[in-house]
């Protein structure tokens, strides 16, 4: 089977690579098959550009959370420490160490990583979205694990595939639809008929979509063939050998820890699912159902380590880009089934989603609706405005208002409970048909929210309270009202922005992913790497070795007894808390996330022993800095200790070791 993928992916390299001189690639005449086993869908890869978005928005979140400790002037390590260590890379967070700069670094990725969920400008925000990841991990490569790696590198090939063909802003009709006789529709997708190819496939095939594959399978074949030792392939302990390490195992880990026959079996098919796992993408043979078992295989494989081991963003990472792969079959067949499932649990009477019928008035309320319906309505609908197309739908019907006469441009929306609700200077309105009812203005607002798949969100713009507060700005605060307007009118394409996939940019493509394979070999097969400043300054460097060959045999906990200047014992550690010379119960809990775990993981590694001396230095001014500890309780001195412990099988007695790994003064 192995022998047949090679030839079938050789033959797919040939004519991809025959065919580089076009411009839009995703118009090859590719036979279906290869298509369906070697591509990407359109919606599968709108899905992973938002969630993964969303899951760098969380990391950049969490990262600001200890500026002071990791990033900044006085952080655990110095910038010209990171700068020396880090001779081929580049950073932003290198030019100036002080606070404010370092978090306006993090809060514009932040803004690039939001502008790439809702798909404005895609591909300009996907390569800032690189350049910012890549600054802020080369600030402090202690912090990193493998999760980091996996976000890192998918960020990467980003920047290489058509992530806003779908849902997204940059996908959105053009406003010239506006007046055409044919309304926006469900059934013509929102206006997306321009993203599939010319043979009508909503599959995009490149050179770009089979070099993002072979990265995800790089980093599985790897991890598994790199686990040649009996733990892994004989007795199959491993996992059990894993949950001994007592920084990263949760309590639900500890418990599993006491079932070793299910953790033999757990060991065994997760190695045989990392090696097999990644061809499921790729299989010629019940593609759709066979992606699908894959997604969901990945998602449970990770899920599980996250249950028993604190990984951090590597529980979330792997599954949030294997949602890439999801199959047309996925949103065509398996999707609608659940989602008929769905309307018919929420009392509907027809089996079916009902027509949701949305007219306005006005470019800017057009607008809106097409682009809430895209991100959010999943039921068939159509758009339609009736300035412009007058024959084809009403306006909302303008009532007067009780407070003030209505001024020019001012249209006033009928509410739900004979309320006014005007939007000064808007001079637009919604009118929503949905479930055989009619609603105008806010009430259509409502409906259409109802009629989405954000529909809980209905009891809060229902309430008194929330309904009051947007008749107050709608009587009182124009401005936000006009900069609103102004924010859609602005961020809404002229023209659907096409995804062009240019030779120059498929060469690239093509280099890094063989520069990658031979990276990845050279470690494996421990020869030279040819260009080895490629890898660090584009920060494709990589190593998948998780627990290979062998896994960790000796768990650990590190503690730091201090003696403060009244000559009493302190834990700087844990401040307030004993000092714990025997085994913690759940010692990952005292971490505060998993930077810091990754970070307290170096400390006894003999290659850290120099960033001791900077870890004791941040943790002396921690303690008599900023004037916390006045007086007598200023920190004199403390020791790092390392108190290690084997991993045994059997019910043998086992006494912890310590070792002083440093030794600070103060003062």
């Amino acid at each position: 089977l192995t022998l047949v993928y090679g030839i079938m992916s050789a033959v797919n390299i040939v004519r991809l690579i025959s065919r580089l001189g076009s411009r839009a690639y995703d118009s090859m005449k590719a036979p279906v098959v290869v298509k369906h086993s070697l591509g990407l869908d359109y919606r599968s890869m709108a899905l992973f550009r938002i969630t993964f978005s969303l899951l760098l928005i969380g990391d950049l979140f969490l990262r600001m959370l200890h500026i002071h400790d990791h990033y900044g002037q006085y952080a655990v390590l110095p910038v010209d420490v990171a700068v020396q260590e880090n001779y081929y890379s580049f950073s932003l967070h290198f030019v100036a160490s002080f606070y404010w700069y370092q978090l306006f670094l993090i809060l514009c990725a932040m803004f690039f990583a939001f502008c790439t969920v809702i798909g404005w400008h895609t591909r300009l925000f996907s390569v800032l979205n690189w350049v910012m990841l890549v600054s802020i991990q080369n600030r402090n490569p202690y912090l990193l694990d493998g999760g980091d790696e996996f976000i890192r590198m998918f960020t990467f090939w980003s920047m290489f595939l058509p992530l806003g063909n779908r849902y997204s802003i940059d996908s959105l009709p053009a406003p010239s639809t506006r007046t055409s006789d044919r309304p926006i529709t469900h059934a013509n997708n929102g206006g997306h008929n321009h993203m599939r190819g010319s043979d009508g496939s909503s599959y995009y095939l490149s050179c770009a979509t089979l070099t993002t594959w072979i990265q995800f399978a790089i980093i599985y074949e790897f991890t598994a063939y790199l686990k040649w030792a009996p733990e892994w392939t004989v007795d199959y302990t491993a996992t059990r050998y894993a949950l001994g390490l007592d920084l990263f195992v949760t309590r639900f880990g500890q418990i599993m820890a006491q079932h070793p026959v299910m953790l033999r079996l757990l060991t065994y098919l997760v190695l045989w699912f990392e090696k097999l796992g990644p061809f499921f993408f790729i299989s010629p043979i019940w593609n759709g159902p066979m992606r699908v078992v894959g997604v969901l295989g990945f998602w449970a494989m990770h899920v599980g380590f996250g249950a028993c081991l604190e990984l951090g963003f590597f529980v979330f990472a792997p599954g949030i880009c294997a949602f890439m792969f999801l199959p047309a079959w996925f949103w065509e067949t398996l999707l609608p089934a659940i989602h008929t499932r769905f309307i018919a649990s929420r009392g509907y009477l027809t089996s079916s989603p009902p027509l949701v019928s949305i007219r306005t008035r006005g470019q800017r309320a057009w607008m809106a609706a097409t682009a809430f319906c895209m991100f959010f309505v999943w039921s068939p609908y159509e758009i339609v405005d009736a300035e412009a197309a007058p024959g084809k739908g009403k306006a909302p019907s303008p009532s007067p208002s009780r407070d003030r006469p209505n001024k020019e441009g001012d249209v006033a929306l009928s509410v739900e409970g004979g309320q006014d609700f005007i939007r000064p200077g808007a001079g637009s309105g919604f009118s929503v048909d949905f479930k055989g009812k009619e609603s105008v203005g806010y009430g259509g607002v409502v409906l259409l929210f109802e009629a989405s798949c954000v529909w809980f969100l209905c009891g809060v713009l229902r309430s008194p309270s929330f309904r009051g507060m947007v008749n107050s700005m709608a009587y009182s605060a124009t401005l936000p009202q006009r900069m609103l307007g102004s924010f859609i009118a602005w961020v809404y394409p002229e023209k659907p922005r096409k995804f062009h996939q240019y030779l120059l940019l498929e060469l690239v493509a093509v280099f890094f992913i063989l520069y990658i394979l031979n990276w990845n070999f050279a470690q494996m097969m421990q020869y030279p790497i040819k260009m080895f400043w490629i890898g660090p300054t584009f920060k494709v460097s990589q190593f998948w070795g998780m627990f290979a060959p062998h896994p960790p045999k000796y768990g650990g906990w590190t503690i730091m007894p201090g003696i403060n200047l009244d000559g009493q014992e302190v834990n700087v550690f844990e401040e307030g808390l004993p000092i714990a010379y025997e085994r913690p119960f759940v010692y990952s809990r005292s971490i505060p996330d998993q930077r810091w775990r990754n970070w307290i993981k170096s400390l006894p590694s003999s290659d850290f022993s120099e960033k001791r001396l900077y870890y004791g230095r941040y943790l002396c001014r921690e303690w008599n800095w900023w004037g916390r500890h006045p007086g007598g309780q200023q920190l004199k001195s403390f020791k790092m200790i390392y108190i290690q412990i084997e991993t045994r099988l059997d019910d043998k007695e086992v006494h912890p070791q310590q070792f002083v790994i440093w030794e600070h003064n103060c003062l």
